[in-house]
């Protein structure tokens, strides 16, 4: 278990705090980011083997935002809306 280093200062009308140590142990570096009520995790791995002539450092970015999150449920939305099939006889 490691150990949870934070930092905090402020920063407009509320402080930033960051973390560390506390979620994602695994990844080679995981941060928390709190600014009032938003919350972002961020998390960096990477190789141990060095690759011969590479120049460059290639560097992916993924985001996903969660809309059940925010009170929105994608499935529940649409299922809501559908209109009922007549049937023929």
């Amino acid at each position: 278990m490691s150990t949870i280093h934070q930092v905090s200062a402020p920063f407009g009308a509320h402080p930033i705090i960051i973390e560390t140590g506390k979620l994602a142990n695994l990844a080679d570096g995981a941060v928390t980011v709190r600014y009032a009520d938003t919350l972002v995790i961020v998390t960096a791995v990477s190789s141990t083997k060095i690759k011969e002539g590479q120049d460059f450092f290639p560097l992916t970015v993924e985001y996903r935002e969660r809309a059940a999150a925010v009170g929105k449920i994608p499935a529940a939305t649409s299922s809501a809306k559908a209109v009922p099939r007549k049937r023929k006889s």
